[in-house]
């Protein structure tokens, strides 16, 4: 069996990031959010305020704990459930230092700033990247 060693993978982010980014506005109904999700296949969005800097995600498991909370989600906008983001990497962090921010954090997707004091998306890393180009 192989054995990987995560603690010295040095290889950047910006070789395994996903570049096409899908956005939402902050003020973007939910359905159209989660209609976004489910034609573009993935399990969450990146939550952009009028300049395009990130404000946050809407997840799946955030949209389920609206539903379990009662919420009709046909009036909720993206701002109502989003978690608010403020852990990314940037291009030039390795994919150790993705992974560890993930499990630290208990998260399964990263964005990708332009550099680490921008606010403007410049892709996304999942844990499914991560774990695509360790094995």
């Amino acid at each position: 069996m192989q054995k990987i060693d995560l603690l010295n993978h040095d290889m950047p982010v910006r070789d395994v990031m996903q570049k096409k980014i899908i956005t939402a506005k902050f003020d973007t109904p939910l359905v159209d959010a989660i209609s976004k999700m489910k034609s573009n296949n993935i399990s969450g969005v990146v939550v952009v305020d009028n300049i395009g800097e990130l404000l946050g995600v809407v997840s799946v498991l955030d949209i389920f704990k609206a539903i379990r909370e009662g919420e009709g989600i046909d009036e909720l906008l993206v701002e109502d459930i989003m978690t608010p983001f403020t852990i990314t990497v940037h291009p030039e962090d390795t994919l150790t230092v993705a992974a560890l921010t993930m499990m630290d954090n208990n998260i399964h997707r990263l964005v990708v700033t332009e550099s680490p004091t921008s606010k403007k998306p410049a892709g996304i890393v999942t844990s499914t990247d991560l774990i695509n180009n360790l094995l």
